[in-house]
């Protein structure tokens, strides 16, 4: 009789895109909490009663340099979400496949910034 070699059970092991995925997850989570930071160091400064009672001279305008930064920085994590969503769309081939929520969201937030900045 003929012996079947056992062979390793595919579905259980995470392949090289799986990690990519998991990686630009990891990446798009991390994008989004810089361009949080740098949006606060970019927006102007907040008045609180102790600035008025001392006659403190605050920042009333938006940094440019900063929101310029911040842009750049959400228009690259704009694309490469993009290239993470264009790969998922094409390697998942069940219904029951991971779809990419955290991708889906921080492109979505990344695009309403850069064209609320973009336009105003």
């Amino acid at each position: 009789m003929m012996e079947k070699r056992k062979q390793a059970d595919r579905r259980k092991s995470i392949d090289f895109f799986g990690l990519v995925f998991i990686w630009m997850n990891i990446a798009a989570c991390a994008g989004l909490i810089a361009a949080i930071l740098i949006f606060h160091r970019a927006q102007p400064e907040f008045e609180t009663f102790f600035d008025r009672f001392y006659h403190l001279k605050l920042r009333r305008y938006w940094n440019q340099n900063y929101v310029r930064f911040l842009v750049d920085v959400l228009g690259a994590g704009t694309l490469i979400n993009a290239a993470g969503l264009l790969l998922s769309r094409y390697r998942g081939r069940r219904s029951t496949d991971h779809r990419n929520r955290v991708l889906i969201l921080t492109i979505f937030y990344s695009l309403l910034f850069v064209l609320s900045k973009t336009l105003l």
